[in-house]
């Protein structure tokens, strides 16, 4: 859809994910586009105005804290409530893409927390539904 974008530096992220941000640095919303090849993931975080998620190329999962697992494939969109803990991940041999929307609640957009280890990351893929 748009090109990759940057190489994430970013400690919230494993693996080797772009990031291009669709909207102009905005303190208020973001619209991004996060490319990530097989195995990388984000940590747990947090919106305390809830995601909205669009898968456009590849699958991932998605996991909620306390919850299975969940398969999301191309053409899937997830909507996120607020401040619900969660991580995201890519699954398959292309590259993942999503589309990502949040806004912010003050200066907060996002609350990164707990990396998701590899070993995390295999049974997450194991127990997928």
């Amino acid at each position: 859809m748009f090109n990759k974008g940057n190489k994430v530096e970013k400690p919230a992220y494993s693996g080797l994910p772009f990031y291009l941000n669709i909207l102009e640095d905005n303190i208020f919303a973001m619209v991004e586009q996060l490319t990530f090849p097989i195995g990388s993931r984000t940590n747990w975080h947090k919106n305390p105005c809830g995601q909205t998620i669009l898968v456009t190329k590849g699958a991932m999962i998605y996991q909620e804290e306390g919850s299975v697992p969940r398969l999301l494939l191309s053409n899937t969109v997830i909507t996120i409530k607020e401040n619900i803990n969660h991580w995201h991940g890519a699954i398959s041999e292309e590259n993942s893409c999503l589309l990502i929307t949040y806004k912010s609640n003050g200066d907060e957009l996002v609350t990164f927390t707990d990396s998701v280890s590899d070993i995390d990351f295999k049974k997450a893929l194991i127990n997928a539904k």
